[in-house]
């Protein structure tokens, strides 16, 4: 019984430190398009895909803006926390 305290115990502090050694960082991503859903779902893919390339985990989506030039010219940024 008091093997298995400790291991419970154990495991709880090791997910704590590790989630306290995690780093946010902020990435970005642009997409274009003639569609304006197609531009804004690429650039998100496309921060999505900085984010996993660090090692890390998307966390939610801070601001995104849309802009109109020839195509719809989209720009999305993500919150990531990485280890």
């Amino acid at each position: 019984m008091k093997k298995q305290s400790i291991a419970l115990a154990s495991t709880l502090l090791l997910s704590i430190s590790g989630s306290a050694l995690a780093a946010v960082v902020y990435v970005t991503g642009q997409g274009q398009s003639h569609d304006p859903g197609i531009a804004l779902e690429a650039a998100r893919a496309d921060a999505i895909a900085e984010c996993t390339a660090q090692g890390g985990t998307p966390v939610e989506e801070v601001y995104n803006h849309m802009s109109r030039a020839s195509l719809w010219l989209a720009s999305s940024v993500w919150k990531c926390a990485v280890p």
